[in-house]
Order: structure tokens, then C-alpha cells, then sequence
């Protein structure tokens, strides 16, 4: 490993000691961050200062989207999306829905970003209209052999238009095809599965848990998933996010020791390890093009349960 690289910026504010969830807009002048108070605060990245807060409630941010129709999407931790808009620079919040189910997995946009992934009871995960704001379909796993083994959702990452993936507790992955509402395939991985992210392009997935243990998988052509390898973290006890760098040459881990751990995402060699953080990374986003500000195609940003955003330059 190199030695690690210093932050180029540490975002500190009035904002809860949980930051939950990041998003950058669209030019990357902004980036949003919701905490545990439910509040969003939005960061002015020219001068790094909250510009706006938002706030509906007291339930924390656990996801934020951005979509064409609607300006920011909240999903909180109680079961609840909150949509906002903004014109000028007064924004409003324009609907808010209950979907009635509490839980720590976030939603997901489907890659058209006319609805909502959300998670919901009995291991099952909704698919909210974000044209009906209502629950317009479900992917329910009740009538399978192990459907009542399956456990709460964990983690949902929409692969295309029609494929899901969903993590359950119980440690088995499936893949959903939602036009046909059936499974295509499914993966038994370990126990309690706090995370995972997938990359078209390899067809390559990586899965993390409560474990030392991060967990390499793949997709083949006929959509079959398998276990390709595990990569065993030293001194860690759980990792809390994954994310996979839009040029695919790097996915970072966020771990419960505050530590974020990167690695070559082909072979998952170890890179660097950063250690800004004191706590439970809770996010790790990358913006998704040039940053004038800080000079860098692929800006990172992390937070966490120590309250504070660090932003980061990583290996160009």
C-alpha cells in the first residue's frame, strides 16, 4: 500500500454528530448532506459553507436523489419520503409520503428515475411512483421454499431498468426481474449483509457485513450470480458502505471504526487506508465530473457517526 493522501477539505458545521447520507448536484456547486436530526444541509462547495437547510421532522435522512421531475428526494429513516423543490432559491417540499415501514436500507432510484426502490415488511421491497406516490408494485419472495429464512432487506441496487438486487439479513442475494416479478437468481453469502455494490461493466459485485470478511461476486451472461473470492480486512469488525468509483478503478469501504480502506477494484488489492474519520463511516459518494473547485474529475466525499464531511482527491 502507498501512504494515503491528506483530505483536500473537512466540511465541519452545525449539522447532528450522524451524517447519514451525501449527494452532490449536477454541476457539483453544491453537496447535500442529511443527518440523524433530519435535517439537510446544503454545502455551497465554492466556499465551503452551508448555504440552506432543510428540515421536515426530526427522523434522519438515511438517502437523498435527485431526479429530473423533483429538485431532492429524502428518504428518512421512519418510512417516510419527502420530495422537494427549488425555485430560485426558495425550495419548497412539495409532497411528502409515509410508505409505513422503518428500517436502515436505503432506497434506490431505478435508472429511469420515474420511481423509488423502498424496503418494506416481510422481506418484501416496493417500487414507489414518483408519478402516483404510491406503492404501484412489489417484489415479494413469500412464495419461495426459503422465503420466511430470508429476513429483512439489508441493501437494494437496481442493476437495469428490470433487474434488481436485493441483500436480505438471512445472507442470500437475489436477483428480481421486476417486469416478469420473478427471481432469475440467487446467491447464498454470508450472514447479515450491511452493504454491497454491483458494476455493469465487470458484472462484478463486492458485499460487506458484520464480518472481517468483503465478498467478491460476479454475474455471468445468462444473469446466473457466483461467489468469485473473499478478501479478509484485518482488525475490522464491520463495514457499513461500498462504493465503486465511476472508472471502475477503485471501490472504497467505509468500516465501523471509522477507518475507509481502497482497493484496485479488478483484484481488490489493498491501496491506502484513510484514517480521518473517529467513527462509523455512514456514506461514501463520488461526484460525477470535473470539480473546479477542487481541481479533480472524481471528488469523494465521506461522513459519518463523528459528524463531520472529509473530501478527498483519490489516485487521478
Amino acid at each position: 500500500m502507498t501512504a494515503p493522501p491528506d483530505p483536500k477539505f473537512i466540511l465541519r458545521g452545525n449539522m447532528d454528530e450522524n451524517v447519514y447520507s451525501l449527494l452532490f448536484n449536477s454541476n457539483v456547486k453544491h453537496l447535500y448532506a442529511g443527518d440523524g436530526k433530519g435535517i439537510v444541509h446544503i454545502w455551497d462547495l465554492k466556499i465551503n459553507r452551508i448555504k440552506y437547510q432543510l428540515s421536515n421532522g426530526s427522523s434522519p435522512c438515511f438517502n437523498l436523489h435527485a431526479t429530473n421531475e423533483a429538485d431532492l428526494i429524502v428518504q428518512r429513516r421512519h418510512g417516510t419520503v419527502d420530495v422537494y423543490n427549488v425555485n430560485e432559491s426558495s425550495w419548497t417540499l412539495s409532497r411528502s409520503i409515509d410508505y409505513k415501514y422503518c428500517s436502515f436500507c436505503r432506497s434506490q432510484l431505478l435508472p429511469e428515475k420515474k420511481a423509488l426502490l423502498v424496503p418494506l415488511d416481510s422481506s418484501v421491497v416496493g417500487i414507489l411512483s414518483l408519478s402516483t406516490f404510491n406503492i404501484e408494485f412489489m417484489l415479494d419472495p413469500s412464495k419461495l421454499s426459503y422465503g420466511d429464512k430470508l429476513g429483512t432487506v439489508m441493501a437494494i441496487k437496481p442493476v437495469t431498468e428490470e433487474l434488481i438486487l436485493v441483500a436480505y439479513e438471512g445472507g442470500r442475494l437475489l436477483l428480481w426481474d421486476i417486469k416478469r416479478n420473478s427471481i432469475i437468481s440467487s446467491l447464498l453469502a454470508q450472514e447479515y449483509p450491511t452493504t454491497f455494490d454491483f458494476d455493469v461493466s465487470l458484472m462484478q459485485g463486492i458485499i460487506g457485513s458484520a464480518s472481517d470478511k468483503l465478498e467478491i461476486f460476479n454475474m455471468s451472461s445468462d444473469h446466473t450470480l457466483f461467489h468469485k473470492f473473499d478478501k479478509h480486512v484485518d482488525y475490522v469488525t464491520g463495514t457499513s458502505v461500498l462504493r465503486v468509483r465511476p472508472d471502475k478503478k477503485i471501490v472504497a469501504a467505509g468500516f465501523w471504526d471509522g477507518r475507509i480502506m481502497l482497493f484496485s477494484w479488478k483484484k481488490l488489492r489493498p491501496l491506502a487506508i484513510l484514517n480521518e474519520h473517529r467513527d462509523t463511516v455512514h456514506d461514501i459518494i463520488y461526484s460525477s465530473c470535473q470539480v473546479e473547485t477542487y481541481d479533480t474529475k472524481y471528488l469523494m466525499a465521506a461522513t459519518g457517526k463523528d459528524g463531520y464531511i472529509s473530501l478527498w482527491d483519490i489516485y487521478k
